[in-house]
C-alpha cells in the first residue's frame, strides 16, 4: 500500500474528510523527508514541542509511539512542503500556545512539565476545541489528524501497529478480531 493510498483510507476509517492541506498532499503524492533531514519548518524547540505532543497523543507502548515513527518530521516536511503561509503561521501559534500555557499555569516549558501536567493542558486543549466556533480553526484537532495520519503512514504505523500483510492471500471476509488481534492495514 502506498501513502497516498493509505491516507486515503484513514480519512474513512475516521468518518472524515481530511483538511485541505492533508488532500492536497495526497493529490500531490508527498513522500515525508528521509530520516536523518534537518527541520525545514521548525525551529529545533518548535520540533522537541512537537515531538512530545505526537508522543502523548500516540505513546510508545508495545508499539513504538509516533517518536519513533518521526511523525515530527512528517509534520514539519508538511509544514514545509504542503501548507500555506497562513496554515504555517497558524499551526506554529497552535505550538507558541502550548508552550504559553505550561509556562503560565507551571512555571515551565511544555516540554519541561510532568507528563501529568502535560496531560492536563492537552485535555484542556481538546475540551475547548470541541466547543469551538463553526469556521474556527482549533490547533488540537489538526495536530491530532496530522499525528494519525503522519503515523498510520509510516513504516512503523503500517507494519507494527497495525497488521500488515504484504500478500494477503485468500480472502476470507469472517476472521474474528481475537484470531488476528489488530486492525489490518
Amino acid at each position: 500500500m502506498n501513502r497516498r493510498d493509505a491516507v486515503k483510507a484513514i480519512g474513512l476509517l475516521l468518518g472524515t474528510a481530511v483538511t485541505p492541506s492533508v488532500a492536497r498532499a495526497i493529490r500531490t503524492g508527498y513522500v515525508a523527508p528521509a530520516a536523518g533531514q534537518p527541520l525545514r519548518a521548525l525551529t529545533v524547540a518548535e520540533g522537541e514541542l512537537l515531538a512530545t505532543l505526537t508522543e502523548l497523543i500516540i505513546p510508545t507502548t508495545s508499539t513504538p509511539g509516533a517518536r519513533a515513527a518521526r511523525v515530527d518530521a512528517f509534520i514539519d516536511g508538511m509544514l514545509a512542503d504542503i501548507f500555506t503561509q497562513e496554515d504555517r503561521d497558524r499551526f506554529t501559534a497552535g505550538l507558541a500556545d502550548v508552550d504559553a500555557r505550561a509556562r503560565a499555569a507551571h512555571g515551565v516549558a511544555f516540554v519541561q512539565a510532568t507528563p501529568a501536567q502535560q496531560v492536563a493542558i492537552l485535555t484542556a486543549l481538546d475540551q475547548e476545541s470541541r466547543k469551538a466556533a463553526e469556521g474556527s480553526h482549533p490547533f488540537f484537532p489538526r495536530l491530532k489528524e496530522l499525528t494519525l495520519v503522519g503515523y498510520y503512514t509510516s513504516e512503523i504505523g503500517a507494519t507494527q501497529e497495525l497488521k500488515y500483510v504484504h500478500v494477503a492471500g485468500r480472502y476470507d471476509g469472517d476472521v474474528p478480531y481475537a484470531q488476528v488481534g489488530r486492525a489490518y492495514s
